[in-house]
């Protein structure tokens, strides 16, 4: 049994510049519609991945669907809102302004505390991630291998619950855009 997380793409907006946390909210927004950038196309080795998977799964964020077409996947066999990115809270306040990287991790690091503005609770996150994870080593049950197409924050969540699970797999999760791991469980005798 195998399951592969694949990062999708890079996606098509800009996220520089400094921001209030308001308009931090506004941008969050924009990034959850976006696709990906079709400059930076996937690497030979997560088309090489893709395309030895059985079953595919992606999230309705239109850059989980868009990697999996820019992988050579026509259609995935599930698109769930299940799969989902995590969301991120957000605050409505016009001060300060910081960059886009510094509002998500602050406000990361708010919803391991508890704050959950405009957002699913952390507890919320870690009761679907682990639905996610048991849904995928269902497939993988059932298919042999199943490749997920998506997000950086739930990736993590479901890498974390697949090696609490015994699977085997890399010990740091993948993070850069296209990158990807790949994590086994034998099947019983």
């Amino acid at each position: 049994m195998e399951i592969v997380l694949i990062r999708h793409g890079k996606p098509k907006i800009d996220l520089s510049g400094k921001m209030s946390a308001s308009s931090f909210g506004e941008r969050v927004a924009s990034y959850d519609q976006s696709g990906i950038d079709a400059a930076h196309q996937p690497t030979a080795g997560a088309y090489e991945r893709a395309k030895q998977c059985k079953f595919i799964v992606c999230s309705t964020l239109p850059r989980s669907i868009e990697s999996a077409w820019a992988l050579n996947i026509e259609t995935p066999d599930i698109i769930s809102p299940l799969f989902r990115e995590c969301e991120m809270p957000y605050a409505h306040w016009k001060y300060p302004e910081l960059t886009g990287t510094s509002w998500s991790a602050l406000f990361r690091i708010l919803q391991l505390v508890g704050y959950t503005s405009n957002a699913e609770s952390y507890k919320d996150i870690k009761c679907r991630t682990r639905e996610c994870t048991n849904q995928l080593v269902k497939l993988s049950k059932e298919h042999e291998s199943v490749l997920f197409v998506g997000h950086g924050a739930i990736i993590w969540f479901i890498h974390k619950q697949l090696l609490r699970l015994g699977w085997s797999g890399p010990q740091k999760f993948v993070r850069k855009y296209w990158d990807f791991g790949v994590y086994t469980q034998n099947a019983p005798f």
